[in-house]
C-alpha cells in the first residue's frame, strides 16, 4: 500500500520525453505508449527516487493551487496506477530508515 512516505522512482525500462508540456512514456519494448496530462507529467518528473509522495503532493499543491487532501488522493492513486504498469518502482519509507 502506498503512503505519503513511499518514494517513487521511474522505471529504467521506461523511455520518456516531455513534448510541448506533456509527458509521453513508452515501455522499452515499445508495446505501450502513455501520454500524461500536466499534473501527471509533474508527478512523473518528480518521481526520481529522492522525493516521497508527501513532497510530491506538496509540489502539486503549490504548482496547481490545489488542496492537500485532494492532491494527496490523486497523487497516490496515480502513483499506484503507474506502479501497477511497472512504470514506477516504489520504495517504502522503512527502507530509508525513517
Amino acid at each position: 500500500m502506498l503512503s505519503l512516505n513511499s518514494r517513487p522512482k521511474r522505471s529504467e525500462d521506461a523511455i520518456w520525453r516531455s513534448i510541448e508540456g506533456e509527458v509521453v512514456i513508452m515501455t522499452s519494448v515499445g508495446s505501450e505508449i502513455h501520454k500524461l496530462n500536466k499534473v501527471g507529467g509533474v508527478i512523473w518528473e518528480l518521481s526520481d527516487g529522492t522525493k516521497d509522495f508527501g513532497e510530491i503532493t506538496s509540489s502539486i499543491c503549490n504548482h496547481f493551487n490545489a488542496s492537500f487532501e485532494i492532491a494527496q488522493a490523486d497523487v497516490l492513486e496515480f502513483g499506484l496506477q503507474l506502479a501497477n504498469k511497472n512504470l514506477l518502482q516504489i520504495t517504502e519509507a522503512n527502507s530509508y530508515g525513517k
